[in-house]
């Protein structure tokens, strides 16, 4: 009788997202790269298929040369392959394809001068997979790729055919594709190591073609909860059937006593194998993340279908063919992510343009060192991990949402440097630029100096939506919305800590408010008034001069009367100059006189008041933030913690980052004492309350500092900012 056989090919993804704290990556080597390497090198008889991001790769190279070392000596002696992907991990679809192809080629490099070996196929990030990708895909010489078995179930191919290789084409370009194995991946490190066994027995067969595609994160088996102590520590295994003994040499040991499971690497099942069958695969990525790409809402009752049919015997046709969302509308779920993303392409453009310039000088050559690094800091901000949110902290982790941006502004200012030199543009410069930068159909404004780049969005309330300082490339409006998320229903009982912001934090963001307490502001769960907040301003006017630019927007809203419920029209205005590295902001409004309706108008005088929202991010350590007001006496003894909530009768404020040695001052000044008399400030932290890896967190994504103003028939307040 012929003996079953299951071929098992094992691949491991390291990765860390660019700028991530070195303590972090630190830890993560400790704990998990480090013993799953060296568990790799003691067992020379099997194979693995390894992938690295490249900036993960140049931070081992530099700091870990023995790691690096049992790395060459196992690629040496033929017992590894390293796949490729993107450099800096992105994903291919929301990047222009020649960044996708020059990352790659950057990634294979990299690895062909380290390790000698020839990069041949490729990870996807977050197995986002479009139906495109074969023909750029193929360009980079690529010749097979892992995606992730929910691929496949949208297109009727059962768990039984998943456990062999297709191929799929674009352009008339092949490429072979590689479903990842569900079971195990859930098994593996979770279970003791004989479910594994066990799958793989009833899984094997006689003809011995069948692949079981084993695939993890490094950091699945060593910082994933308590996977470090049942992946390495000897008695803190799985007891059941592992006797305590560490899952991954015990799981390893296994492998080889049991010769039909046989070891080898993708490039060699490549060899052995041919494709099943040709399969044309739909836009997807793995269940969870079609999951969490859905809108709230939506994501909720979706939760809840899969959750019923998963495990439904008589639903599993249905659950086949279910599906999530697509990874592209989390640019739509969080305009956060939609900011960098636009950002990334408004940059990148600048470049291209400058790129195209220098193509038609005959001493275009020289530039080429200054623009690779220029194009370096692109691809830098193009890291996925802070463009999305799911399990992990994603796009409410603000330290990786800086680290977009001073990739971003860095390049930027790279490009105006040698716009200079090559153009011989003057040291100063102010432009103001009418644009869909949104890419929503609607026209946003970008101001742009020397300084500071302001972006502006008519159509959201007037409101500027970013804010760099370029000298320190540094965004001021790095500030996170407290979205609604899906999980924050199962937590009712923590409601103090669950925030839910009812529209984007930006600055310039108008509110009619009654007299109401600091709370209410920090929680957003006061009443509104007005029709002010989120309108769709026009723009009246601008102006530009050889150092300064002026914006008008305009507004005819509508102020609601507390008791009555009736409304009056009020024409408001928000003027913003900018002029070095300060910016005058004008708040006018006129209400218009209604016969017979003096009343109504008197009583929204009296009892409503006018917020204007001043967010702002700092980025050092929280600890070293501080602020001050000629207004405020501090007890000595007392810190001036700044993301501590306090208001304050008051026309000065100023925040410092220590860290950074950056300020941002708020001065307001009017002819009236009495109009300056009424004026108040509140100042709250925005702190998401996030769902991650870890458990629930609390994580700080700015501050909001409100001025409060006494609303009057017609009046005007003038504020300005200055950072240095």
């Amino acid at each position: 009788m012929t003996e079953k056989v299951i071929n098992l090919p094992i691949v491991f993804h390291f990765h860390q997202p660019v700028d991530n704290h070195p303590w972090v990556i630190e830890d993560v080597y400790k704990k998990s790269y480090e013993p799953l390497i060296n568990s790799l090198f003691q067992f020379p008889e099997l194979k693995f298929t390894l992938h690295f991001s490249g900036n993960l790769l140049e931070w081992l190279i530099e700091n870990k040369h023995e790691t690096v070392l049992l790395i060459k000596q196992m690629a040496k002696r033929g017992q590894i392959e390293i796949i490729g992907g993107g450099y800096y991990e992105p994903i291919f679809s929301i990047i222009p394809i020649r960044d996708s192809i020059a990352q790659m080629k950057k990634l294979s490099n990299l690895i062909k001068a380290e390790f000698g070996l020839i990069v041949k196929g490729t990870w996807l990030s977050e197995r986002v997979w479009e139906p495109n990708y074969p023909s750029f895909l193929c360009e980079v010489g690529y010749k097979y790729v892992i995606v992730d078995d929910n691929h496949f179930r949208a297109t009727g191919i059962t768990e039984e055919n998943t456990l062999y290789s297709y191929v799929t084409e674009d352009e008339g370009k092949s490429l072979r594709v590689f479903p990842i194995n569900e079971p195990l991946r859930y098994l593996t490190p979770w279970r003791p190591t004989h479910y594994s066994i066990e799958y793989l027995r009833n899984i094997a067969d006689e003809k011995g073609d069948r692949i079981a595609l084993l695939i993890s994160d490094a950091e699945k088996m060593g910082v994933w909860g308590t996977t470090h102590q049942i992946c390495y520590v000897e008695g803190e295994g799985h007891q059941e059937g592992d006797d305590g003994k560490p899952f991954i040499p015990t799981f390893f040991q296994h492998l080889v006593e049991n010769e039909w499971i046989k070891s080898l690497t993708l490039s060699e099942c490549v060899k052995k194998f041919r494709a099943k069958d040709l399969v044309y695969l739909p836009t997807s990525s793995y269940d969870k993340m079609e999951e969490w790409a859905l809108l709230t809402p939506i994501r909720k009752k979706f939760a809840e279908l899969r959750r019923r049919w998963k495990d439904d015997p008589n639903k599993q046709v249905e659950y086949m063919f279910l599906k999530g969302g697509f990874w592209r509308y989390f640019l739509v779920k969080y305009p956060e992510s939609n900011n960098m993303h636009k950002k990334m392409l408004y940059v990148r453009e600048k470049l291209v343009l400058l790129e195209n310039m220098l193509h038609e000088k005959s001493n275009s050559t020289k530039y080429q060192e200054q623009i690779a690094q220029i194009w370096d800091e692109i691809y830098r901000a193009q890291c996925n991990d802070c463009y999305w949110h799911g399990l992990f902290g994603g796009v409410y982790l603000q330290f990786l949402r800086f680290s977009v941006y001073k990739h971003l502004i860095n390049a930027e200012n790279l490009i105006t440097s040698m716009n200079k030199e090559v153009k011989s543009l003057p040291d100063n410069y102010i432009s103001i630029i009418p644009m869909d930068f949104n890419k929503n159909s609607k026209e946003d404004i970008i101001i742009e100096s020397e300084i500071l780049n302001l972006y502006i969005n008519p159509s959201d309330g007037g409101t500027i939506f970013e804010l760099d300082y370029k000298p320190k490339s540094y965004n001021l409006l790095n500030t996170m919305t407290r979205w609604r998320e899906a999980y924050h229903d199962n937590y009712e009982n923590r409601s103090e800590q669950v925030m839910i912001d009812r529209f984007r934090r930006s600055m310039l963001r108008t509110r009619i408010f009654k007299d109401i307490q600091l709370n209410e502001l920090y929680n957003d769960k006061y009443e509104e008034f007005g029709d002010l907040i989120n309108g769709e301003y026009e723009i009246k006017k601008t102006e530009k001069s050889d150092s300064s630019v002026l914006l008008d927007l305009s507004f005819n809203g509508l102020v609601r009367d507390p008791q009555s419920k009736e409304k009056i029209s009020l024409a408001f205005e928000k003027i913003i100059e900018l002029r070095n590295n300060e910016i005058k902001i004008i708040i006018k409004g006129a209400f218009r006189t209604i016969p017979n309706k003096e009343t109504v108008l008197k009583r929204i005088l009296e009892d409503l008041y006018l917020g204007i929202d001043f967010p702002f991010y700092f980025n050092g350590n929280p600890d070293n933030f501080s602020w001050e007001s000629y207004q405020v006496l501090f007890k000595e003894d007392t810190k001036n913690s700044l993301i501590d909530t306090f208001e304050y009768p008051g026309i000065h404020f100023k925040a410092i980052d220590g860290d950074y040695n950056l300020s941002i001052e708020f001065q307001i000044g009017n002819e009236s004492k009495k109009e300056l008399d009424a004026v108040k400030f509140f100042k709250f932290p925005l702190i998401a309350y996030t769902f991650t890896d870890e458990g629930y967190k609390q994580i700080y994504q700015g501050v909001n500092m409100l001025s409060r103003f006494k609303l009057k028939k017609n009046f005007e307040y003038k504020i300005n900012l200055k950072i240095s």
